[in-house]
């Protein structure tokens, strides 16, 4: 659980950086595949 935390943090930033509205957690992790998620949480780190 904690590698989708991360992703999902790193998603609320660029959101903010890019001014844009998030989505809430459960709407991310369910929209997004496994390959997404392995892509945001690799750039995060």
């Amino acid at each position: 659980m904690e590698m989708y935390k991360k992703a999902y943090e790193y998603y609320m930033r660029m959101c903010e950086n890019y001014g844009m509205d998030c989505v809430p957690f459960y709407r991310f992790m369910h929209t997004l595949t496994e390959d997404q998620i392995q892509q945001y949480i690799q750039t995060a780190n």
